[in-house]
């Protein structure tokens, strides 16, 4: 969408500034994917100044995070559902070592989550003293994200698992819940 930065007070040649824009997104702004590929990290920017009318176009890797919505929640049962009717194919695994014991307690990762509009489902315990917790996200646009983490008590690892109906954006998603793991 266009919008307008008013810098004040203006910037000139080699100095420094700061403005901020609205994220704005909707479907119709993503690039189409081949079947079967990631999409891009990347965003593309162009900077009008309205002075000269010159445009300045760059590109610009995101954090899949920033287009997280806050009302991608959705109740136990559907996303008990909405997991069952993924296939299993669509599925995104990593393991992650050397986490921050912020990261490895299940407590603090769920308030971590939350300021990201990542949002707890469920909690379980599993065998061998192993706990699972389910997560849930969903973009501006409107691609939904399931997430499973394994935790082992102990242990500064996680497992990660990421399901979705949007496989070309599932790696970006996965991504964003390592970034802030790792945090």
């Amino acid at each position: 969408t266009n919008q307008q930065v008013t810098v004040t007070p203006p910037i000139s040649a080699g100095e420094k500034g700061k403005a901020s824009v609205q994220l704005v997104v909707n479907n119709s702004m993503l690039a189409p994917v081949a079947a079967g590929q990631p999409a891009s990290p990347q965003i593309q920017i162009a900077i009008k100044n309205m002075a000269t009318s010159q445009v300045f176009y760059f590109a610009s890797n995101f954090s899949f995070e920033a287009f997280y919505s806050p009302d991608g929640a959705v109740d136990r049962s559907a996303f008990i559902d909405a997991w069952k009717n993924i296939d299993d194919g669509k599925e995104l695994y990593s393991t992650m070592n050397d986490l921050p014991h912020s990261s490895t307690d299940i407590d603090q990762v769920q308030a971590k989550f939350e300021a990201f509009n990542i949002f707890f489902i469920a909690r379980r315990q599993a065998m061998e003293g192993q706990e699972v917790v389910y997560f849930s996200m969903k973009t501006m646009g409107g691609m939904e994200f399931l997430a499973e983490l394994t935790f082992k008590a102990g242990v500064n690892a996680c497992k990660v698992c990421v399901k979705t109906e949007s496989s070309s954006y599932g790696v970006h998603a996965k991504n964003a819940i390592e970034n802030i793991l790792r945090s």
